[in-house]
């Protein structure tokens, strides 16, 4: 085609344009003017058409400016008219409207979502999850810069109702009109569950910090409860003067008294009632012998049975309980603990001077444990009927069974009193220290305690097999007609109590007799049983040195006879020989020299029988080893230095009334309390030369004790000394 040609189409193409242009705007104000005429039809009559499916055009290969027929529109005519442009003018201002009118509903609702609390906006995802009932549509679908539509729903498009006008764009996509009452407010597009989340903690992050700052604290203080240290539970909670602190078998409620704590009869072990009557003592480790509620432990137990050296009898066999005093709980720096037994012989007479107070405890700073042990008849009998019925067959011992149980309870519940289980000192008194010297070196007492105070016990221990106890206990059975266990336990206490023989209370009391030495008239509570005494005591402490540490002692007038103490009872120097010459030291010819040595007064005869019966065969004992140091407390209370003294010293029981009772009362105390706080005695010789401590005043170290090697040379000690 010719240049001249092209320019005539040109030319011809922008008139035709310009004329179309004219037609537009020419029709557009005539479509302006008759839409401020009210429509004649109301929308609700018009009829309502379904959309079906592929209802919207989208857009392909068929452009509207494009000459090209598309294929519904082949017969049909390409030129458009006037009618046609109309209404499609008509429906883009229309559309523009819409738009507009939507976009400021959305930026309101966006607006509105904005000023929401954290609980409003969460609502939100959850909504979007729901799916919407059918009748509710999208009025229109809104196109996008890009092109891109929207598509409804096709299980909306069964209820929904179009409009049947199109409005198209320029892109050639018609937008469908489904319902004509749809609502002006067009929801936003959904979004996913976590993406809304996201959003709805970026616009409230403050509320979100301060919920899981809240949220942290409360799992830490969950976790610090259940996880932490258990003993915060067994601390002493204060209710008025009342306090309670927890044990292996439930909790218990003691007393507050002088600025500390006291728990009085504490169960330890199960009664030894019926047929647990002569039996060894078991401790609480089943339920059922456990409390559910707080055990009230507010005043004294009653004692085990007894027969006192006056002669009279008391006690209960329910009576295996013990008491504690502590001055505070204190699970950082546990206070060392002292178990103290107390008895005056084997048949009786405890706890007798040893009894701690709170007090007590507050002034040391310790915990002290006081126990109730069966004693006598009930502590100690071997008898075959009984030993028949046990296996292995053995009788004898029960009492030292409940020492070893109560050092197991100390061992397990004394730290939550404030005590430390690993530094106990087992301080044992009279009868009591006999006790005491017997359980060391015993494999079941081991690691039970760490040292050890003995106070004039008993340097006699027992030697007899069980089955020469069995013969001598036939005197017994006798007594009570029985031939089995069953019957011995069917009698009452007080039966028993009465079928005991009366020479089995008499006590090595005085000078040696003449008969002492033809006949053994002394009766032996304690017997190897081959079950706690597997061998006897002496060769225990002839073998190994010992795990835990030792100090013996005792006073000087420890052996004095209880009628002699009295402050009326006076001897002159006449009677005092004459008690010494028929005594065996006159037979065997050692009665001149034992005057020499001791002045024939009052004080020199309970010297004298204080060394053979009680101190000298106690040194005895003490030399058996190299570490153990061995006092001897002289300070006269009043006119003697009697068998309490010292324990009474220690505890604070001593009424000190001269400068001399005094100092002694403090030194002794001061001995006591570094031993049992540090295990040393400071005094002591570290080489074991000088291991007598005569403790008066102050305390004065020696080689020896005077006359102890003289009684000893005559074998007079440690034969004669006491038994219990």
């Amino acid at each position: 085609m010719s240049q001249e040609d092209q320019e005539k189409s040109m030319d011809k193409k922008e008139i035709a344009e310009e004329e179309r242009e004219k037609m537009l705007n020419a029709e557009n104000t005539k479509h302006t003017v008759a839409s401020t005429a009210p429509d004649a039809e109301s929308e609700d009559q018009k009829p309502k058409k379904k959309i079906p499916i592929g209802g919207i055009k989208m857009p392909g290969f068929c452009r509207t400016k494009s000459k090209e027929l598309c294929k519904e529109d082949e017969g049909k005519p390409t030129e458009t008219g006037e009618s046609d442009v109309a209404e499609k003018t008509a429906k883009e201002s229309d559309q523009n409207v819409s738009s507009e009118k939507t976009n400021t509903q959305i930026k309101d609702t966006k607006e509105k979502e904005g000023r929401k609390g954290i609980l409003g906006a969460i609502k939100l995802p959850l909504v979007s999850v729901f799916p919407k009932k059918k009748n509710k549509v999208i009025s229109e679908v809104e196109l996008g810069t890009t092109g891109a539509a929207g598509l409804a729903s096709v299980e909306t498009l069964d209820d929904a109702v179009m409009e049947k006008n199109p409005i198209g764009n320029e892109d050639g996509m018609e937008t469908i009109r489904l319902d004509g009452d749809a609502p002006d407010v067009i929801e936003p597009p959904k979004q996913h569950f976590l993406v809304s989340c996201i959003s709805i903690a970026r616009r409230n992050l403050f509320v979100l910090v301060a919920t899981l700052c809240i949220l942290a604290s409360v799992v830490i203080i969950i976790c610090i409860a259940c996880i932490g240290p258990r003993k915060s539970i067994s601390q002493l909670v204060r209710d008025g003067s009342l306090f309670e602190a927890v044990t292996s078998c439930g909790p218990v409620e003691g007393v507050s008294e002088d600025g500390a704590f006291a728990f009085r009869g504490i169960p330890y072990a199960v009664p030894p009632l019926e047929n647990r009557r002569w039996q060894p003592a078991e401790p609480l480790r089943k339920l059922e012998y456990c409390w559910a509620n707080t055990y009230q432990a507010h005043n004294s137990s009653e004692v085990c049975w007894q027969r006192e050296t006056s002669g009279r009898v008391i006690g209960n066999e329910d009576c295996l309980y013990l008491d504690v005093f502590t001055p505070e709980v204190r699970y950082n720096s546990p206070l060392p603990v002292v178990v103290m037994i107390g008895a005056e012989t084997l048949s009786g007479g405890s706890p007798g001077v040893m009894q701690p107070s709170a007090k007590l405890a507050r002034v040391r700073d310790m915990v002290f444990v006081r126990p109730n042990f069966r004693l006598g008849i009930f502590g100690f009998l071997a008898a075959e009927p009984l030993s028949r019925a046990t296996h292995p067959l053995t009788s004898g011992n029960y009492g030292l069974s409940d020492i070893i149980a109560v050092l197991q309870w100390v061992h397990l519940n004394i730290e939550n009193f404030g005590g430390n289980k690993s530094s106990v000192t087992l301080w044992g008194h009279r009868a009591g220290g006999t006790l005491v010297t017997t359980l060391v070196g015993i494999r079941r007492a081991r690691d039970l305690f760490q040292k050890v105070w003995i106070s004039s016990g008993s340097a006699i221990f027992p030697g007899r097999e069980l089955e020469v106890s069995e013969k001598l206990s036939e005197l017994f059975l006798n007594s009570t007609r029985c031939n089995d266990a069953a019957c011995l336990r069917s009698k009452s206490a007080e039966e028993i109590m009465d079928s005991v023989p009366e020479i089995w209370h008499l006590g090595n009391v005085g000078l040696p007799e003449t008969r002492e030495a033809t006949r053994d008239r002394r009766h032996e509570w304690l017997v190897l049983d081959r079950a706690i005494l597997q061998e006897p005591v002496g060769q225990i402490w002839a073998g190994d040195e010992f795990s835990v540490k030792i100090v013996m002692g005792t006073t000087a007038h420890a052996g004095a006879p209880l009628k002699y103490l009295t402050s009326n009872t006076t001897l002159n120097s006449t009677q005092v020989e004459k008690i010494v010459r028929e005594s065996l030291l006159g037979t065997t010819g050692l009665a001149d020299e034992a005057l020499r040595r001791y002045n024939a007064t009052l004080k020199g005869l309970l010297s004298m029988i204080s060394d053979i019966r009680v101190v000298c065969p106690l040194l005895t004992v003490a030399r058996m080893k190299t570490n153990i140091p061995f006092y001897v407390a002289t300070q006269p209370r009043g006119q003697f230095a009697d068998p309490d003294s010292d324990a009474a010293a220690i505890l604070g029981s001593y009424a000190a009334r001269t400068p001399a009772e005094k100092r002694h009362v403090s030194e002794m105390q001061q001995l006591f309390n570094r031993y049992v706080w540090h295990g040393e005695v400071a005094q002591a010789d570290p080489n074991g030369v000088k291991r007598v401590l005569i403790v008066e005043q102050d305390t004065l170290p020696d080689r020896d004790y005077p006359n102890c090697d003289f009684w000893i040379g005559k074998d007079i000690v440690p034969s004669y000394g006491r038994v219990d």
